[in-house]
């Protein structure tokens, strides 16, 4: 039986299945009090959340490394489900949920006059998109005297990657899975030399978006929005369940 992704957690939240594959910082996780299972069997690549900017704007405007660099490690994968639940479910708009979050982290700063050139963040068209947008859009207005223009909701990652290798926007985040699977499409045998470590992803994506783009790929934010097998929390307490290996065994017996 193949649901659509909508239907797979309504399934999943009404006890209709018991395991689903979804995203490991989906909203519904939270509002539907779901668990994601470990994956301690690296049966899924990593998707961290990573800023990609063209090389030329970071030459010409370097105080956006350290500016963009705030936000390095901020965001766990718990903290972006919350976050993203407070925008898809409870309806907060992702300007008012990203000031909130920079506020509480101390990173928050009033915007400064603007003197500078425009600096054009991009994002695909889901909520996560838009709260990491708004959270850069105030760092940079709030640190620098760059203005900021954002292009939200641009779409799917071919339209995100070819307007920011145009130079239509800046700046966008991607996930490194994405880099590696969907935009370089390396042959089997150069996944298999680069394997299934966030660092080893990171590391081929950098450094072949700068070969073959001009695009650099900065510091990760910390969460990994990756696929991931997801249980009722209440089920998989009472089953003892916590990671792949865990339901396997018990699928076995």
């Amino acid at each position: 039986m193949v649901l659509a992704p909508a239907l797979v957690y309504e399934a999943a939240r009404h006890g209709d299945v018991d395991v689903i594959d979804g995203y490991s910082t989906d909203g519904r996780i939270r509002a539907y009090d779901l668990q994601v299972l470990h994956d301690d069997q690296r049966a899924f690549p990593p998707y961290q959340a990573v800023p990609v900017v063209r090389q030329q704007v970071l030459r010409q405007h370097p105080e956006l490394t350290a500016v963009l660099a705030r936000l390095n490690g901020q965001i766990s994968d718990s903290v972006m489900t919350e976050l993203n639940y407070r925008v898809d479910y409870r309806h907060e708009t992702p300007r008012a949920v990203a000031q909130d979050f920079l506020r509480q982290r101390g990173l928050w700063h009033e915007p400064q006059p603007v003197r500078g050139a425009t600096i054009r963040l991009g994002s695909k068209i889901f909520a996560e998109q838009y709260i990491l947008i708004e959270m850069y859009a105030a760092l940079i207005r709030g640190y620098t005297d760059l203005d900021v223009a954002t292009k939200t909701g641009l779409g799917g990652t071919s339209i995100c990657f070819e307007a920011l290798r145009n130079g239509d926007i800046d700046l966008y985040p991607e996930y490194t899975g994405t880099g590696l699977l969907v935009i370089l499409q390396p042959p089997a045998a150069t996944l298999d030399s680069v394997g299934s470590a966030s660092p080893a992803v990171l590391g081929y994506v950098r450094q072949e978006f700068r070969r073959r783009y001009g695009l650099e790929w900065l510091a990760p934010i910390g969460f990994n929005n990756t696929y991931a097998l997801l249980m009722r929390r209440q089920q998989a307490q009472q089953l003892g369940i916590a990671s792949i290996t865990e339901l396997g065994a018990f699928l076995r017996h």
